[in-house]
């Protein structure tokens, strides 16, 4: 039986027609920090806005949690709100908030959901978050008020077995 010839290997290239359509026809921006701080800064308003009324929904999250520490519904309501929070406060100008929010959602999302049965603890996460956007507090109050609930909060998460 004789062997029949094979035809020899053939590459297709196809054409890279990629960098075209990714070039674009205005020039590069010379410092992209600068124009992404400019666009946080024009839209500031418009996050202390959305910032407030995510505080208030915290609340009433807060404020249902408080009833059934147990249902998972109201705790998964209140962790998606708290990092909306987190994700608005520094564009807000509300840095403390931001931290608040950075601590309640170590403590939502612990491990053993220490936040069942520590519902005072997440009220005051919560009011300490009220209380930041109001700016009630002098600076020196805020970073006691909040090495004390981190110090708790990493309490807790560190207890889980």
């Amino acid at each position: 039986m004789a062997k029949k010839a094979q035809k020899p290997i053939e590459f297709i290239t196809p054409p890279n027609v990629l960098r075209a359509k990714l070039a674009t026809a205005s020039p590069a921006v010379k410092n992209p920090l600068a124009l992404a701080d400019e666009a946080l800064k024009s839209i500031s308003d418009d996050c202390k806005t959305w910032l407030h009324d995510e505080i208030e929904t915290l609340h009433h999250h807060r404020l249902a949690f408080a009833k059934t520490p147990e249902d998972e519904g109201t705790l998964k309501d209140l962790t998606a709100t708290a990092m909306e929070i987190k994700g608005l406060a520094i564009p807000a100008g509300c840095e403390d908030a931001d931290a608040f929010a950075a601590s309640l959602l170590n403590l939502l999302t612990a491990p053993g959901s220490p936040a069942k049965s520590h519902v005072d603890l997440v009220e005051a996460h919560v009011d300490a978050i009220r209380a930041a956007r109001d700016k009630k507090h002098s600076p020196k109050v805020v970073a006691a008020l909040a090495a004390e609930l981190t110090a708790q909060t990493s309490d807790l998460a560190a207890d889980v077995p």
